[in-house]
């Protein structure tokens, strides 16, 4: 009963992700596929079960399971019949449409509401080919793709990531021809400064990974070493499995997760890193796990733990933002802002950024978008001061709007992240 339980509450809460309104066969075939996890059969490609919970519909009430559902429902009461299942059921919803019945009628187990006006008998050729892999929000993997390529910089880092995601497609394929995977880790570890686009970049991973079903949802949890440690013992692990539950489906990206590792012999944070290698196993099917720092602290705290060790294989690098690219995302920051920039101020603006490069702690983009912030409240107040707000006084940023790198309103902000000076 309890198996059987586990089924149904995946298939309802699949239904309701995706908007529907009841239970249907598309969300009892991934409701298996999610449970079976590693056991499920070669024959079923998950890419393709996910494809089927597409398109979304509209509905926010709980779905209903309708008795045609419970029924089948009924013998999948152990591991093996549940395999039995989804393999009648992959080769039933992803079996090559006849007589005109599109992938949405065989996903929902209805029939369509109108016949097609193509013959009856498709040849192999004519069978349309499936729609590109999404993800809940209707992202295709090229559109993903080209909003990664479309951001400032990193141009190692895009590569980097455009060669993790042909792997993880190809063995996609491979998993539902029956083949094996071959470097198939999807736990990265992302290491440069603060500030250069981790997060960003990790957010995209996520909407990517899911886009091709290496996980069902594709969201990102953030957590830190405050997420996950507590100061007395047995609360630690409870913190961790909180937050694994939180991102399960999607990623957990872990900033600054060096510090777990650096609060001696009377912290709990080893506690953190055991259970959180623990769950990373026990949830290898639905759940990537990227940590981020600096690069020398990243590779020691990888090379402290052997369970560590075993699953982060993959490296990213995200360097410094040169001068020029800051100066563009200063631009990019603006321009969604809706704020013009005036010509002294982009004459100005590489000469703030350099001195601000020379200090310490420079936080790359985080910077900029802190100058921007405090160019903004300069602008403001510029336009207030003779109680007559005029319109091009709150369109246009100038270069007496730009912060002083001495300015006091940096001060709370010089520090990040926990590295020593």
């Amino acid at each position: 009963m309890a198996f059987r339980d586990r089924v149904r509450d995946e298939a309802i809460a699949a239904a309701k992700a995706y908007g529907h309104a009841e239970v249907e066969p598309r969300h009892l075939l991934w409701a298996l596929l999610v449970v079976l996890r590693a056991g499920a059969p070669a024959s079923v490609p998950r890419a393709a079960a996910h494809g089927l919970l597409l398109p979304r519909g509209t509905a926010t009430a709980v779905p209903s399971v309708p008795d045609v559902i419970e029924a089948q429902l009924a013998p999948i009461t152990s591991p093996e019949a549940a395999a039995t299942a989804c393999e009648a059921l992959g080769r039933r919803l992803l079996a090559p449409p006849a007589t005109g019945a599109g992938p949405a009628e065989k996903a929902s187990g209805r029939p369509a509401a109108s016949t097609s006006a193509r013959s009856a008998t498709r040849t192999e050729s004519e069978v349309e080919p499936p729609p590109p892999a999404s993800t809940a929000s209707g992202d295709t993997v090229p559109a993903l793709l080209a909003e990664l390529d479309g951001l400032v910089g990193l141009v190692e880092a895009k590569a980097s990531v455009r060669r993790l995601i042909a792997v993880q497609r190809v063995n996609a394929e491979r998993r539902g021809q029956g083949l094996p995977e071959v470097g198939g880790s999807h736990h990265l570890v992302f290491t440069g400064p603060p500030g250069t686009g981790k997060t960003t970049v990790a957010r995209l991973l996520g909407r990517l990974y899911g886009a091709i079903g290496v996980v069902s949802r594709g969201h990102l949890v953030e957590a830190t070493r405050a997420d996950l440690v507590a100061g007395y013992v047995g609360q630690t692990a409870l913190k961790v499995q909180a937050v694994v539950q939180r991102a399960l489906g999607g990623v957990l990206f872990i900033d600054e997760a060096y510090a777990l590792a650096q609060g001696g012999a009377e912290d709990f944070g080893e506690e953190a890193i055991a259970t959180l290698v623990k769950l990373m196993e026990d949830h290898r099917d639905d759940l990537a796990v990227i940590v981020a720092g600096y690069p020398d602290e990243m590779r020691t705290f990888i090379d402290s733990n052997p369970g560590l060790r075993s699953r982060f294989t993959y490296y990213v690098e995200f360097p410094d933002y040169s001068s020029a690219e800051l100066v563009q995302i200063f631009g990019g920051i603006a321009a969604a802002a809706k704020v013009d920039l005036a010509p002294d101020l982009l004459a100005a603006l590489p000469a703030l950024i350099g001195r601000a490069k020379s200090g310490p702690n420079f936080g790359n983009a985080r910077f900029v978008r802190t100058a921007f912030e405090l160019a903004y409240a300069n602008m403001a107040q510029r336009a207030v001061a003779d109680d007559q707000i005029e319109p091009a006084e709150i369109g246009l940023m100038i270069a007496a709007d730009l912060p002083a790198t001495e300015d006091p309103r940096w001060t709370d902000r010089r520090r990040i992240g926990f590295r020593a000076p």
